[in-house]
């Protein structure tokens, strides 16, 4: 941790690598108490974690580190170490450090080992003091280019050669925290920006991506991604990514965009590729609109990997067998999770997206415009490439990097 530099959100360093404490706190506990912070964020930058929780108790506080998707303990603190973290974090997002009961909001950044790595705070009100929820924004984490994500060669080549047109609409959809906006990042990051305008709308902007204009969702202005679209679309654009679909206002404008030369990325909250479809319409989108703007949709969820160091063989139950069928033929043997130091006994290390992605063909155009079910745009998918996200899961668990539990868990039939 003696590598680490605190830097505020106006981007001035207050805090040495070198040195020992704050400015507001040279005595041993303000300094005790910048270590402690310190320690926190290397411990959560060596874990790669996504998300570090600072939670008051009666008699202090309980830090936890979520990694891979799952919640670890860390460390426990007393309660004057966990007033200093309070009041530097307060001080790092330059926000009012008097204040105890209201929500609070803010962001700063720290250089890791030459590395700068940024962080988004959200303080929120309890019974025993504020909850402090640090996002880790750590772009070096993530998968940077389409080739990096895990797809099959033929989803691949599909989402590439979609994702590069002059026009039309690219969809993804999965669950908060699937990985949605770093597949359509990937996907910007394909496109020659010296040759296209490309712009993002944002709830907010977390990474910074080189040749793109990136516009914030400013709630304190009263804006909405339906307002900035529309404001956008007055910037003579190329390429426009919007963060989400949140009602029928924003979509509509974007559906109609992708019709009008102009290439959309944008996500919906559904279960799968064919849901999202019927979250358009459910939306009240006319299905004319649906079926004429759409040209691929993508969905994700992300999995955990097997720990490599522990990880242990065994045979597939047939009821296992039977459950993933074809997608792996006649397996002898699966792999299970144990638990050692290298994956902090949680016996995964890492994760990795499953995917299934659908084109819009005209045989499906034609079944939205005369009302479609989900069996009828399923059976049309099945004509050419179509894997489900199980599937391609239970693809997975034949190359022994993940276990039929856990696509069980993420992706299993309803």
């Amino acid at each position: 941790e003696e590598d680490i530099s605190l830097v505020d959100n106006r981007g001035v360093t207050v805090h040495q690598a070198s040195s020992s404490g704050l400015d507001t706190g040279r005595d041993s506990e303000g300094a005790e108490g910048t270590r402690a912070f310190r320690k926190l964020l290397y411990a959560a930058f060596r874990t790669r974690a996504t998300d570090l929780h600072i939670e008051p108790r009666i008699e202090g506080c309980v830090v936890r580190l979520r990694v891979d998707g799952s919640m670890i303990t860390a460390v426990q603190f007393s309660k004057q170490i966990f007033k200093r973290l309070l009041g530097i974090v307060k001080i790092l997002c330059q926000i009012e450090t008097s204040q105890k009961n209201q929500v609070q909001d803010g962001h700063f950044s720290v250089s890791i080992k030459g590395r700068r790595v940024d962080y988004r705070v959200s303080l929120t009100p309890s019974v025993h003091g504020q909850k402090l929820v640090i996002r880790v924004l750590d772009s070096s984490n993530s998968p940077s280019r389409l080739h990096e994500l895990g797809l099959n060669s033929w989803m691949y080549d599909k989402l590439r050669t979609i994702a590069t047109r002059d026009a039309g609409l690219l969809l993804a959809c999965g669950p908060t925290g699937s990985g949605k906006t770093t597949t359509l990042y990937s996907c910007l990051r394909e496109i020659d920006v010296e040759q296209r305008n490309a712009i993002t709308i944002e709830d907010p902007v977390e990474y910074y991506l080189e040749g793109c204009t990136q516009i914030p969702i400013d709630h304190g202005q009263g804006t909405t991604f339906h307002s900035v679209l529309r404001s956008v679309l007055r910037q003579d654009p190329d390429v426009i990514f919007v963060g989400e679909i949140r009602d029928i206002e924003t979509a509509t404008v974007a559906l109609q965009a992708s019709m009008t030369g102009h290439l959309v990325y944008t996500t919906v909250h559904a279960k799968d590729t064919i849901g999202s479809i019927f979250r358009l319409l459910d939306l009240g989108i006319e299905p004319p609109l649906v079926a004429n703007s759409l040209n691929l949709v993508v969905a994700q969820r992300l999995v955990r990997l097997l720990c490599p160091n522990c990880r242990k063989a065994v045979t597939p139950t047939s009821a296992q067998t039977l459950r993933m069928g074809q997608s792996v033929g006649g397996l002898s043997k699966i792999y299970a999770q144990q638990a050692c130091k290298r994956c902090l006994r949680t016996g995964f290390h890492g994760r990795r997206a499953l995917f299934e992605l659908l084109e819009i063909t005209d045989s499906i155009r034609d079944m939205i415009m005369k009302g479609p079910t989900i069996k009828g745009i399923r059976e049309k998918a099945r004509q050419g490439l179509f894997t489900s996200l199980e599937e391609f899961g239970f693809g997975l668990v034949g190359e022994g990097v993940t276990t039929f539990d856990e696509i069980e868990r993420v992706a299993g039939s309803e």
